[in-house]
Order: structure tokens, then C-alpha cells, then sequence
């Protein structure tokens, strides 16, 4: 029983220094105010869909399994997002996949995270990446410097970080070296008469 007194007894100082120390470090800032609005979303949809009509055409179609709007902000997030979108006479332009969409309809950004897959109908293209971004105001699809895109484009296939494309001069680019195939005209005659 002696021992386990004095035992306590060296137990308690050493608690009482720790406890000083944690609180010691620790301060509260009342004067710092958080916006518990803008982290929380205002609305939630579950398996939505929105759809955006311009003149009586249907221009733009998202569906996703959850769509978030937040309060104060032109910003939205769409979770397993696909869309859709449409020219002027009605045909169907680009159709799209991503984990995560991200929406903000005043500057007209749009960034797309995980698994996208976007197919250009009109310049028969499709891209696949983990994160882009789209500008709707200068037509501009971007990635990150280091980000892997795919790009397949009739008989080419090619890979490389860097990318860009340009939604009004129909261009595209790496800035860093690219990796890919590309089918000539005499790879598909050869092709064809190893089959025959």
C-alpha cells in the first residue's frame, strides 16, 4: 500500500506539468468569426437533374447523384456528374463524366476532379483525365502542369502533362514532351492485308 502511495505521489506532479503544458498551449480566439453558412450547403439534391435552355433549346443538361449549393456564393458541387451540351441548331456537342464537379456560375469556371472523361462529338476527341478546368469566358480547357491527360482524336492516341485546348481555335497542346500513337494511312493498308 506504501509503495503504490508514493508511487501516485510522483504521478500527480508529472499529470499537473502535462496539463499546464496542453493548456498553456491552447488559446481561443473570440474575435475570429466562421461562416458556417459557406461550409454547409444552403440546398442538397440527391439523383438530380438540372437542365439550362437558351431561346427554347435545350443547351446544357447535368445529371448527378448529388448536387450542392452554397449560400453567398454562385458556387455548386455536383457528385458522379454527367452532362451535356448542345449547339445552337441542336446538336449534341460534348458529353462528359467526373467524380466531382465543380460549378461557379459567375466567372463561368468549371473544374472537373477523378475519372473524367469528356467526348467532343463535333471534333470527334475524347480526353481522359484526373483534374481540368474550363473556362466558359475565354473557351479554355486546362490541366495542371503535372497532370497526365489522354487524348484520342480519330487515328491518334497520344499522352503528356500540360495540356490546353482551345474552344475558338480548335487547338490543342502539351507543354511537356508527349507519348502516343498515331495510325498513317500505310499502317491500316498493312493492317488490312495481314487480315486477308
Amino acid at each position: 500500500m506504501r509503495e503504490n502511495k508514493r508511487a501516485l505521489r510522483g504521478v500527480k506532479p508529472l499529470c499537473a506539468v502535462i496539463a499546464a503544458l496542453l493548456l498553456s498551449a491552447c488559446s481561443l480566439d473570440y474575435g475570429e468569426q466562421v461562416n458556417a453558412s459557406a461550409q454547409v450547403p444552403e440546398l442538397t439534391f440527391r439523383n438530380s437533374t438540372y437542365s439550362r435552355y437558351q431561346d427554347g433549346k435545350l443547351s446544357v443538361r447535368l445529371e448527378a447523384d448529388t448536387l450542392e449549393q452554397y449560400k453567398g456564393t454562385q458556387g455548386s458541387f455536383a457528385g458522379n456528374a454527367h452532362f451535356l451540351t448542345w449547339s445552337d441548331s441542336g446538336e449534341l456537342e460534348t458529353e462528359g463524366t467526373c467524380a466531382l464537379l465543380g460549378i461557379n456560375s459567375s466567372t463561368e469556371i468549371y473544374t472537373m476532379f477523378s475519372n473524367i472523361l469528356l467526348k467532343n462529338y463535333k471534333q470527334n476527341m475524347e480526353i481522359k483525365a484526373q483534374n481540368l478546368k474550363w473556362n466558359g469566358k475565354t473557351e479554355q480547357l486546362t490541366s495542371g502542369k503535372t497532370d497526365t491527360v489522354f487524348l484520342h482524336r480519330d487515328n491518334m492516341e497520344l499522352y503528356g502533362t500540360g495540356f490546353s485546348a482551345s474552344g475558338v481555335s480548335q487547338t490543342f497542346s502539351f507543354d511537356a514532351p508527349v507519348s502516343g500513337t498515331i495510325e498513317t494511312a500505310s499502317d491500316t493498308e498493312q493492317n488490312q492485308q495481314d487480315e486477308d
